[in-house]
């Protein structure tokens, strides 16, 4: 292309933007953001051919040097109004407005480019030297395109890994989300697995101590079974003897089956309750065996009755001094299981 031809098509292209940049509406805020963009870099790079490709060889002629120096202000102020366009909102009447400004003084400026400077270009070169600046300008506008479509290429490569990366932290995101719901699933599963455990072993636990305290509560009916077995067997002779016996050993029956038998405590209370009802029999066989041999060698009936009241008396008397010792062991058996309870309740707590 000639000179004139290159510098119109650079300025045709500024115009066909400043056209679709006026025809946006006030709701297209990103198309208006990204025209108004691509008119910035092409009115940035018009007033730069003119000043790099232009201006210098106006400034070389007496002739021509006012008009290098009235284009080179003209060129500032197209700036200065692109600078205060660049601040204003993109979403009002009043960016239209000013945008129509701007137009406005670009269009002046490409008239007088084309009526005075351009001529005086082309009056002080040679048609070679013309070629030659309209070869170097082409040159200058293919390079910044090139440039430019490189950038638009890096800003989609850039995209597309920003996109990928986003991708991959979601992806991470929903891996990271998806152990953790596993790890809270494992800690689930291994709190019911403890819990079923516990709970196994609290039954197990209760289960032996149930089936511990029945055995020490059987042994205990055995004892008293034997007992008063034994107690039948010496109060046998005496009928008198015989009737306070058993009212004493069913109301000893009695405590031992309501005594509370959990502890160690309740162990000890047992072999206390055997020792006294040992001591109680051993004094109720000489008992017997003395009034036997009264028996033995009473002659008369009086003699037969006075022997069975002292066998009887003997036999109550004994019987309180020990009951009143087992109520006495039972009291303590009573108080230390309470005791254990308070112990188990206050650690369970």
């Amino acid at each position: 292309m000639t000179l004139r031809q290159t510098i119109q098509a650079a300025s045709e292209k500024a115009a066909a933007l400043f056209t679709k940049l006026s025809e946006t509406s006030n709701q297209a805020v990103k198309t208006r953001e990204s025209l108004y963009a691509e008119l910035s870099d092409e009115l940035a790079r018009y007033v730069d051919i003119e000043e790099q490709h232009l201006l210098p060889l106006l400034h070389k002629h007496p002739e021509t040097k006012d008009l290098a120096a009235v284009a080179l202000k003209g060129n500032k102020e197209l700036r200065a109004s692109l600078g205060k366009l660049s601040g204003l909102p993109k979403d009002n009447d009043a960016f239209l407005a000013a945008l129509a400004e701007v137009n406005k003084g670009f269009q002046q400026h490409v008239r007088n480019e084309r009526k005075e400077l351009l001529p005086a270009v082309l009056k002080v070169l040679s048609d070679d030297e013309a070629a030659t600046v309209a070869a170097n300008i082409e040159g200058t506008i293919e390079d910044a395109e090139t440039a430019k479509r490189d950038e638009k290429r890096e800003e989609r490569a850039q995209a597309k890994r920003d996109a990928e990366k986003a991708e991959q932290a979601e992806a991470d995101k929903r891996a990271a989300a998806a152990d953790a719901e596993k790890a809270k699933r494992a800690v689930e599963q291994a709190q019911k697995e403890a819990e079923r455990v516990t709970r196994e072993a609290t039954e197990k636990v209760a289960d032996v101590m149930e089936r511990g305290a029945a055995a020490v509560q059987n042994r205990a009916r055995e004892v008293t079974e034997a007992l008063t077995e034994r107690a039948q067997q010496v109060a046998s002779d005496t009928q008198e003897a015989m009737t306070i016996y058993s009212d004493s050993a069913q109301k000893m029956a009695s405590d031992m089956q309501t005594l509370t038998i959990s502890s160690t405590a309740s162990v000890q209370a047992l072999s206390d309750i055997a020792s006294v009802w040992s001591d109680w029999f051993g004094k109720a066989a000489r008992a017997n065996a003395e009034f036997s041999q009264r028996l033995v060698r009473s002659r008369t009936l009086k003699g037969v009755a006075e022997s069975q009241r002292e066998f009887a008396t003997t036999l109550l008397h004994n019987w309180m001094e020990h009951r009143t010792a087992m109520l006495e062991i039972t009291q303590r058996s009573s108080e230390r299981a309470l005791s254990a309870r308070e112990r188990r309740a206050s650690e369970t707590a």
